[in-house]
């Protein structure tokens, strides 16, 4: 199952398109593909929403993958122990709860 998040949608007048990073969660991996749709500025947000998502979609499945961002959706399970102790441990030290 993919699910979908949009951040930020805005509005380029430049370009006169609505801009947005759309996020589909596929596989416990996030893609994130930049989207930018052509419409006046008084578009229902709802269809503007929809159609971005779209079109993210549309890209996954063709695999456009020149234009997007990939990561894991657990990223901390990707980290060495001994990494993420030492950060730990850091954060800590700066925030003042070890000596």
């Amino acid at each position: 199952m993919t699910t979908t998040r949009i951040q930020n949608i805005t509005y380029n007048p430049a370009t006169r398109a609505f801009e947005a990073r759309v996020t589909l969660r596929h596989a416990d991996e996030d893609y994130t593909y930049p989207c930018a749709l052509r419409a006046p500025i008084d578009t229902d947000s709802g269809i503007v929403a929809r159609r971005l998502i779209e079109m993210a979609e549309r890209r996954h499945a063709r695999d456009a993958s020149e234009m997007r961002s990939r990561r894991p959706a657990n990223l901390l399970s990707h980290v060495p122990a001994e990494i993420a102790s030492a950060t730990d441990m850091l954060w800590q030290r700066m925030l003042g709860h070890a000596a």
